[in-house]
């Protein structure tokens, strides 16, 4: 089978995606936007826009012409068979969902986030869930990060739901799916990942955040800075912009790593912190999210944090035992070639399929008015902004 994935990618899972299907002995076609600066080295058959962003300089309207000449490179991949697609990516979703389906093309649309999160119906969902004490902090970082309004993921949600043969996705960013879908599993390529438990009594421990504030880093650092204060003996490092192939010799070093205390699920760090050897703390929804059974992640919050950390500082036997479950563990839950040979398989049970999520929340959601008028006005100031900043980069760049 030829298989496209893309166009964007979230914790390196297209490159993990695409070596697990070569692996199966299909053939792939990867294509992103752009490169993931944790992840330099992944390796795509196409990268749209190839910019050193943050220290390369714009060129304007030249840099967008580029961009569209790369866009048509997209056209190789019209010969895939199977579409794995991340919403939202390059194009409208209303306009390539229904042009892979005119191509009789089948399609699995995988969710991972704030793709598809909206604010309010996340914040309403954990309202009633009783869980807002316990993430209220997160609600304005997705309010402020939400990457669209609320008419622009009710859409990207809509059409993917129209054309897609299958859906994985996560239930605290499905509050607007209605229907059902599969549990989406990060891929890890296992190979990559040194197996090791130093086992000190003085231990290191690690917090390395992709986006700080959103991952409770200051409770994080808090935390360590009172039980510093206590006279506990321990190591601590706060690592932020660090490469992957970096960051994975680093944790296959630590012994702890307290990773973030806002999300419902297991994510790519503390899995490859457990395939490392490292005892993990992080705030994850057993039940809710169905997180695979015998996880051995310590489930933390901003409130319980410091006695656990505690007990796993001072506790070798039990740190060291919680280190040893994790391989096995991610082994099960992550292996790429598994997660790839899952995929297929549900697609192809996908009428007789027992969903692992079924939503409901969607029925009575109700948006109050005066958000959407905000969000409208919001939205026409930011494309003002857009073409106002590009009209300026290409008047000066003809200057110079």
């Amino acid at each position: 089978m030829r298989i496209f994935i893309g166009l964007t990618d979230v914790a390196n899972i297209t490159a993990n995606y695409a070596k697990g299907f070569q692996a199966l002995g299909h053939e792939v076609f990867s294509a992103v936007w752009s490169r993931s600066r944790f992840y330099p080295d992944s390796e795509y058959n196409l990268v749209i826009d190839d910019r050193n962003h943050g220290t390369e300089p714009g060129n304007g309207l030249f840099s967008y012409f580029k961009i569209a000449l790369q866009l048509l490179k997209l056209a190789k991949g019209l010969n895939c068979d199977l579409f794995i697609l991340y919403a939202p990516a390059v194009l409208p979703t209303h306009l390539y969902y229904p042009l892979l389906k005119f191509l009789n093309k089948k399609i699995i649309t995988a969710f991972w986030g704030s793709d598809i999160r909206y604010w309010y119906a996340f914040a309403e969902e954990m309202r009633l869930l009783r869980e807002q004490d316990e993430v209220f902090p997160f609600f304005e970082y997705v309010k402020s990060r939400s990457g669209g309004g609320y008419w622009d993921k009710k859409r990207t949600v809509s059409v993917a739901e129209k054309y897609s043969s299958l859906i994985i996705s996560l239930p605290d960013c499905a509050q607007l799916q209605t229907k059902p879908y599969m549990r989406s599993n990060i891929p890890l390529d296992l190979s990559q990942y040194k197996f090791n438990i130093p086992g000190r009594v003085k231990p290191l421990i690690l917090h390395a955040p992709s986006v700080a504030e959103a991952k409770g880093t200051d409770v994080v650092l808090e935390v360590i800075k009172e039980l510093k204060e206590e006279g506990l003996e321990f190591d601590f490092r706060f690592i932020e912009n660090m490469p992957n192939p970096e960051l994975r010799e680093l944790l296959a070093d630590s012994d702890i790593v307290v990773d973030e205390l806002y999300s419902a699920t297991v994510g790519g760090l503390s899995s490859e912190a457990m395939a490392t050897g490292n005892a993990v703390l992080v705030r994850y929804m057993a039940d809710y999210c169905k997180v695979p059974a015998g996880c051995p992640a310590v489930n933390v919050n901003k409130f319980t944090l410091k006695n656990n950390l505690r007990r796993v500082i001072l506790d070798v036997d039990r740190r060291k035992e919680l280190a040893r479950l994790g391989r096995p563990y991610v082994e099960n839950a992550n292996d790429h070639v598994k997660i790839c040979m899952e995929l297929l398989s549900w697609l192809e049970q996908k009428d007789k399929l027992r969903y692992d999520f079924y939503p409901e929340f969607h029925k009575n959601l109700r948006i109050p008015e005066q958000v959407l008028i905000d969000e409208k006005k919001e939205a026409g100031k930011k494309r003002a902004d857009f073409f106002k900043t590009l009209l300026s980069t290409g008047t000066t760049k003809k200057k110079q």
